[in-house]
């Protein structure tokens, strides 16, 4: 049923014109820290509401959103630029029509393209066919240099933090590093395995404000993830916890949290999937040209 309507509700937004495209990169300052599982959980809820969702998957290792979907590439972007496969090849239908595109280790050579093989790319995203509302860029490490131009194409950077001192040093390094190196001014905060509401008010509160007092950055705190055994089980089960157990207490909070989520504003400026990717690749031959200098 909830497909039904999620179904119908796209259909009539489409007609209406009243789609809007929003791309957000999710991060976090640590390994472990529930990151990809919150990306997939959040593109699954997303996805139940209407919207088409595309997760770009930049993990190189197997460990990211394909793997917690239970889903297997068989190509990533090296494949595209080596002429294997075509681009529309390489996205993957999961659960709930949520759409991914693996890009592997392949993303890290934009930069070092030629102008003509960039501008192919750019070309072929332009026209990638895959109806997208939303854009969930799940990042594979903070400190990659290669996979930032990725990341800070994005209007939107959600941080995930989980409970404990050094989770909370390791994020507000990650939020310092983006404002002082890359001018990101705005961050939206999810706390991750958390055992109480108060717990995740207390722990906000004193990162935003510690965070827009020593970094002049404002940081907006989204909700959180509660601490619960069926989003573990989920993830051994290589799904999501949403399609998997509809009455747990943490798809309760991903649905709430994909609502918030779907009503931020956001700039028309990003235009479309072939616009984003396009932003990227900009990117790319930037964080190139620094390395050369």
């Amino acid at each position: 049923m909830d497909k039904f309507v999620g179904d119908q509700a796209a259909g009539l937004r489409r007609l209406l014109g009243q789609s809007r495209f929003q791309v957000i990169t999710v991060m976090a300052g640590q390994q472990g820290a529930g990151k990809t599982a919150a990306t997939a959980n959040l593109a699954v809820a997303m996805a139940r509401s209407g919207r088409d969702v595309l997760i770009i998957d930049q993990d190189r290792h197997g460990r990211g959103a394909c793997a917690a979907l239970g889903l297997t590439p068989r190509y990533d972007v090296a494949d595209v630029l080596a002429g294997r496969c075509t681009l529309d090849a390489l996205i993957l239908a999961g659960p709930d029509n949520v759409q991914v595109l693996p890009l592997g280790g392949g993303f890290s050579r934009l930069g070092r393209l030629s102008e003509r093989d960039q501008e192919w790319l750019a070309r072929n995203f332009d026209r990638l066919q895959c109806g997208v509302d939303v854009v969930l860029v799940d990042m594979e490490e903070a400190t990659d240099p290669d996979a930032l131009p990725l990341g800070l194409a994005a209007s939107e950077i959600m941080v995930i933090l989980p409970p404990g001192n050094a989770a909370i040093t390791q994020a507000y390094a990650l939020v310092k590093r983006l404002a002082h190196n890359f001018g990101k001014r705005r961050f939206r905060l999810l706390l991750n395995r958390i055992e109480s509401p108060e717990q995740a008010q207390a722990v906000a509160r004193n990162f935003s404000r510690t965070a827009e007092q020593y970094l002049n950055v404002s940081v907006d705190y989204l909700g959180y993830v509660p601490l619960d055994e069926r989003l573990t089980r989920a993830g051994r089960l290589r799904t999501s916890v949403v399609e998997a157990f509809p009455v747990a207490q943490s798809t309760s909070q991903f649905r709430k949290l994909a609502d918030g989520l779907l009503r931020w504003p956001q700039p028309a400026s990003l235009g479309s999937v072939g616009g984003f990717m396009q932003r990227v690749i900009q990117g790319g031959r930037l964080a190139e040209a620094c390395r050369r200098g």
